[in-house]
């Protein structure tokens, strides 16, 4: 049985697993990834000690310190996990049916994209279907694209398309609410079209996405799409409800969702699904911890995961020489 078993590589299980490390708990880090959502970051401006760098650059220190620290990494998608025999400890269930044992544990797990659950997203993940603008845009250069969320990452995918000649219908059920300055950057631009209280109904294409079908969802009984101005605009303003428009990328921005499926009914979670810690980052179950963006902590950024994540190693490390 392990000491201490660590789910998750991002900013938070990287570093808690350098903390744990150095407590001498040869923790064991479980993921399916190294880097998590910090990958999709193309420049990171506020992270103490750089003034710029690339998110996974950061990743890659993260992970060279994780290394040296001679950390045992085991790359695997955790299904389950339960508590041990007699309550004691935690057993955690690999897709792949590999089981492991431990006497404590840290969830560090993110969050996902959260998805438009519409005909055709599925069918064209990867086909046209983008999560990650900052992975897939350079992808659809001088393209005709659109974008789904008027928060900030709608905005700044909007922005990156743009820069690279993309035509960027920018699609948000509600109005835009991305930074001010944000918006600014981007309204101005001739390649861009925002529909705003607009719903997306379909994708749909061949082999590859070739178009992406919305509505109006303002009760207004209008159907163009609001044109970079504020005007009405867009195609077929005056048909049908629903308009489709031809584009080659659908880029879907509208928020995350915590990676808490894991824990079944063991810990309680918020309205948001994320999971409940306290200022020790512990869970109100006796040797389960939680840190980062799949806690309800304040402020989803990488400084306060990795925070959070040294926050948790400290804690199981004095549950372990205490409690445990």
């Amino acid at each position: 049985m392990h000491k201490l078993i660590i789910i998750g590589a991002g900013p938070a299980g990287m570093t808690a697993g350098v903390y744990a490390a150095r407590k001498g708990l040869a923790p064991l880090v479980i993921s399916e990834d190294i880097g998590g959502q910090a990958n999709w970051t193309k420049n990171v401006e506020n992270y103490m000690g750089f003034t710029d760098i690339g998110g996974s650059e950061l990743m890659d220190r993260f992970k060279e310190h994780m290394d040296a620290q001679r950390l045992t990494y085991e790359a695997r998608r955790v299904k389950a996990i339960r508590r041990g025999e007699n309550g004691v400890g935690f057993v955690i269930q690999c897709d792949d049916g590999r089981e492991y044992q431990t006497r404590a544990l840290i969830i560090a797990t993110g969050k996902r994209p959260r998805m438009l659950h519409v005909p055709g997203e599925a069918e064209f993940r990867g086909k046209g279907v983008s999560y990650c603008a900052t992975c897939d845009a350079p992808l659809f250069r001088n393209a005709d694209t659109a974008v789904i969320g008027g928060g900030n990452s709608g905005a700044q995918a909007a922005y990156d398309l743009l820069q690279l000649g993309a035509d960027v219908h920018l699609i948000t059920n509600e109005n835009i609410t991305a930074d001010r300055a944000l918006v600014e950057k981007i309204s101005a631009h001739p390649k861009l079209k925002i529909y705003e209280k607009h719903q997306v109904r379909r994708i749909d294409g061949g082999a590859m996405v070739e178009g992406i079908t919305i509505a109006d969802t303002s009760g207004t009984g209008g159907t163009g799409g609001a044109d970079s101005t504020g005007g009405v605009g867009g195609p077929d303003a005056t048909a049908a409800t629903e308009i489709r428009l031809p584009v080659a990328g659908v880029f879907v921005e509208i928020g995350l969702e915590p990676n808490s499926q894991i824990l079944g009914d063991i810990s309680q979670l918020n309205d948001d699904r994320e999971i409940r810690v306290d200022c020790q980052c512990r869970t109100g179950i006796d040797g389960l911890f939680a840190a980062g963006d799949v806690t309800d902590v304040y402020g989803k950024q990488i400084i306060i995961a990795a925070s959070e994540g040294a926050k948790a190693a400290l804690a199981a490390s004095e549950y372990l020489l205490y409690k445990a």
